[in-house]
């Protein structure tokens, strides 16, 4: 939570009920944090009674970890049905954040680390339908040739209006 670019460091996860490792390497990962969201995490930390630097952030009453289910049931569905989404459930969230993060351009390397992917072909092939245009737009080489190609290619586009 330190840092100028203080980030969740995702070490271990709930499955099937238990805690342990992420299921492959590439799901410890490290994920930035905004700063709004750093604010109340390092409230919600202060707060707590075990200061351990391993222990769980969000726990039930009795400081065990939230059982999925409970969460489900007692959280997440009493909030969908207010907003009329029935279909919306934990992976939304997931979906959620990686629309997010295409739509305001995050290169899909850095999208797929973040989810836990192991390659960006895997993040695409999830998350393709959430890019924008089915057509790759019209590429202007004047822009972008360095070596004495601006002019050839500024001469194609003038015979290409004309």
């Amino acid at each position: 939570m330190d840092g100028s670019t203080p980030e969740v460091c995702v070490r271990r996860a709930m499955v099937k009920g238990r805690i342990e490792p992420p299921k492959t390497k590439y799901g410890r990962r490290e994920i930035r944090l905004p700063a709004s969201l750093v604010y109340r995490l390092r409230a919600h930390l202060a707060a707590l009674e075990n200061q351990d630097s391993t222990a769980l952030v969000f726990t039930n009453r009795e400081g065990n970890p939230i059982e999925p289910n409970n969460l489900r049931r007692r959280a997440l569905k009493p909030l969908v049905e207010e907003v009329d989404a029935p279909w919306a459930g934990f992976h939304t969230f997931r979906h959620t954040f990686a629309s997010l993060h295409l739509s305001q351009g995050t290169n899909l390397l850095q999208l797929s680390r973040a989810l836990g992917h192991h390659s960006a072909a895997f993040t695409l092939s999830r998350y393709t339908h959430l890019l924008p245009g089915d057509e790759a737009p019209a590429l202007d080489l004047s822009l972008a040739a360095p070596f004495g190609l601006r002019a050839e290619a500024e001469e194609c586009q003038m015979d290409a209006e004309t």
